[in-house]
């Protein structure tokens, strides 16, 4: 009888990259993350990501003269090296091949979630301590005039292609939807499609992408709130991408996936994130 081949054996560095594949699809605001490179030290410790400061406008030259010359000047900001885990599952062979739909797959989209939901937890945390912020007058209400106060923190550094979204909770999209800036088709900023969701997205208010995310609620006060966030606002050090492991229990033909991963995220640029609610302690 010639030997047959256990399809069911998984192979973790294959397994790894269909969770990752599926966690791109899934973050909201975890999406926006600048990766700034490898992630060196041991969880718990802290670790300095880097901010820099602005080396100022150009001004008239004298042809006659050296120009000036100024030293990048750097700030700093702290983070944690956190490790995290999404829970393990076991997966029978005998589940995999005869029940309907795949075991494997179902496994790897619930971690991916899993996984998607702390990374936007974390970002939306390093978010919250933003400088700049804004008080609504009404709990989960947004008004088109309070749109552009809270642009209006930027002063006039607020190109639309200068941002990656304004995320909200979707107890604010009925606001949306009543804002002439988001929904007219007389008005030259809004686009075809305004209010249809689209990976998340239901459209844009000048030019800027609205985003769902129902992991912006305040539990204490019971109200939803919105991020406006520029790019380069969150920074993120990972160890690696999300890690498998397998523990095969060859006696009952099943295999049990671990899934973890290390990394650091820090808001690192203080100019570039607005948050608004009702409550702002």
């Amino acid at each position: 009888m010639a030997n047959t081949i256990n399809t069911n054996v998984i192979v973790p560095d294959v397994y790894a990259q269909l969770v990752r594949d599926k966690i791109a699809g899934k973050v909201k605001v975890a999406q926006f993350l600048v990766n700034l490179g490898d992630l060196h030290g041991k969880v718990g410790e802290t670790l300095t990501m880097p901010k820099w400061s602005y080396i100022g406008d150009a001004k008239d030259w004298n042809i006659a003269t050296p120009m000036d010359v100024t030293q990048m000047k750097q700030t700093s900001t702290k983070a944690t090296i956190k490790a995290i885990q999404a829970p393990a599952v076991k997966v029978a062979d005998y589940d995999n091949e005869v029940e309907l739909g795949n075991a494997i797959e179902e496994a790897s989209n619930q971690q991916a979630i899993g996984v998607a939901r702390k990374y936007d937890t974390d970002a939306i945390a390093c978010a919250l301590t933003s400088p700049l912020k804004y008080q609504l007058a009404t709990k989960n209400t947004v008004t088109q005039a309070e749109m552009i106060s809270i642009l209006g923190l930027y002063g006039d550094d607020r190109d639309s292609a200068d941002f990656d979204a304004i995320v909200i909770h979707s107890s604010f999209a009925p606001s949306f939807y009543a804002m002439d800036m988001f929904t007219s088709r007389e008005k030259t900023m809004t686009k075809d499609g305004n209010g249809i969701a689209v990976n998340g997205c239901i459209g844009y208010f000048l030019d800027i992408p609205v985003v769902l995310s129902d992991r912006l609620y305040d539990a204490t006060n019971q109200e939803g709130f919105i991020l406006v966030m520029k790019k380069n606002a969150i920074s993120i050090i990972p160890k690696e991408n999300p890690f498998a492991e397998t523990s095969r229990d060859a006696s009952l033909r099943q295999t049990t996936i671990y899934l973890s991963q290390f990394y650091a995220m820090a808001l690192t640029d203080d100019e570039a994130i607005v948050f608004a609610k009702t409550v702002l302690s």
